[in-house]
């Protein structure tokens, strides 16, 4: 609980805005941790900067930390009938609409969905956190699912306890500390049916592509879940890997163990 009050402290001394990234009202979180250095967190699919919250504050010491919602997450735009195009759209444009604002982004930390994004952004630095690289059959067909039952489906997976359920089924770490962890940000993170059935798309969608590609940058870090069952846990293809890491963690990497990824982080400084 300690560990949740620190979390707490930390949130409260972050700002927020909205800025327009190529015609999309976009939320963004700045926490000015008094550095030169600025980096990116993105969160993954069907949350909100509130996933990503655990790993910058033991990356906070170390530079300043600015979040976005995704297009149809969290407070930013909801876009309608919303295409992986649209998300990679709003990627390449979003750096550009930074800089525009006098905030030059030094590296980026992307989970899942958030990669994706990651991917179409020109920064020196990237890291890939369970990048959907290649999503396996029980995956692909259980999001064509959720995607045909999403007008139903919606309520029984926005309710508090399922969310909670999920959490707990897509992380590794069963501790008690990951799952009050988790019931901490289902509660912070807010969803509305609306989005939920933006979010079920975009799975779907995902899930069809044949693979994310992961670009290459100056530095490009990978860091998979050996017990991933959203993306498949491999070495990229046909790209540049400077650092490449599997852990002992599920889908949720991110709240498994972040302070063993903020560790990886900062060794690749």
């Amino acid at each position: 609980m300690k560990m949740l009050l620190m979390y707490n402290e930390f949130l409260s001394e972050i700002s927020s805005d909205f800025i327009d990234v190529g015609g999309i009202k976009t939320a963004y979180y700045f926490y000015d941790g008094n550095s030169d250095k600025t980096i990116l967190l993105i969160h993954g699919i069907g949350g909100d900067f509130h996933g990503m919250i655990p790993l910058a504050h033991y990356l906070k010491d170390s530079a300043n930390m600015l979040f976005v919602d995704l297009p149809s997450h969290g407070k930013s735009q909801l876009i309608t009938d919303v295409e992986i195009s649209d998300i990679e759209c709003w990627a390449s444009n979003l750096l550009p609409t930074f800089k525009q604002r006098g905030l030059r982004i030094n590296e980026i930390v992307a989970h899942s969905l958030g990669c994706l994004a990651a991917s179409k952004m020109e920064c020196p630095k990237i890291w890939y956190v369970n990048p959907p690289i290649k999503t396996p059959v029980m995956a692909k067909t259980s999001s064509a699912f959720l995607y045909h039952v999403r007008w139903i489906n919606r309520h029984i997976y926005l309710n508090y306890y399922f969310s909670v359920l999920r959490g707990i089924c897509l992380a590794r770490n069963k501790q008690r500390s990951t799952i009050n962890l988790i019931k901490w940000l289902t509660k912070q993170t807010c969803v509305t049916p609306r989005q939920y059935l933006e979010h079920a798309k975009i799975a779907r969608d995902i899930s069809r592509k044949e693979k994310i590609v992961v670009s290459g940058q100056k530095f490009t870090g990978v860091i998979v879940g050996k017990f991933d069952k959203i993306t498949c846990p491999i070495y990229p293809s046909g790209v540049k890997i400077d650092r490449f890491a599997e852990l002992d963690t599920g889908h949720l990497s991110v709240l498994d163990s972040p302070e063993l990824i903020s560790r990886l982080i900062l060794s690749g400084e």
